[in-house]
């Protein structure tokens, strides 16, 4: 049997850190940070590297996040440990999306396991926003773009709008993408 490659996808520093890595067993860190980089003693012992995020827009973080997390999918299992702070929430959401392998959050000076969150965006629902990504449709337009009933549309459009992924503008009655719908079909 081939040994699988671990690699955790981190932005957390010190001892967190370090228990995530010990409770792992990981062969290779990632470390995704904002600002100036400076190297801990973990990081110059497990192959891996260092991901700076520049961007002050979160879905181009979390972009840039998930193609990290896919980048170290293709060489085995994906472990991600995050922080509370804005970068480790867009961390943790964009590794429940992806489906890695588990997640962990610092607590105190402990690593948590989280327990894994599902999101009920169905096929559908994903049409949906990504056609509303494009432009602004009220629900004639997407029911002709999505290949659907106005009646299943509206239906659709009630649930994205209760999670917060859509918007309804009260001129023409046309639908947009939130901010956390662009974050879900990244």
């Amino acid at each position: 049997m081939d040994d699988v490659m671990k690699t955790l996808v981190s932005n957390l520093r010190g001892r967190c850190l370090f228990d995530v890595a010990m409770k792992t067993q990981i062969d290779g860190l990632i470390s995704i940070q904002t600002g100036e980089v400076n190297d801990s003693c973990l990081e110059k012992f497990v192959k891996g590297g260092i991901v700076r995020i520049d961007t002050q827009d979160p879905i181009e973080a979390a972009r840039r996040i998930s193609e990290v997390i896919r980048g170290a999918r293709k060489h085995g299992e994906v472990y991600v440990a995050s922080d509370g702070d804005g970068l480790g929430g867009i961390l943790s959401f964009v590794a429940h999306r992806e489906g890695v392998d588990a997640i962990y959050t610092c607590f105190g000076e402990s690593a948590v396991r989280l327990p894994p969150l599902k999101m009920d965006i169905s096929d559908t629902k994903l049409r949906i926003l990504e056609a509303l990504e494009e432009e602004s449709l009220n629900a004639v337009l997407l029911s002709r773009k999505v290949g659907i009933s106005r009646a299943m549309v509206y239906k659709h459009l009630s649930a994205l709008m209760d999670m917060g992924l859509v918007k309804q503008s009260q001129m023409f009655e046309r639908y947009s993408i939130t901010g956390a719908g662009k974050l879900v079909i990244i």
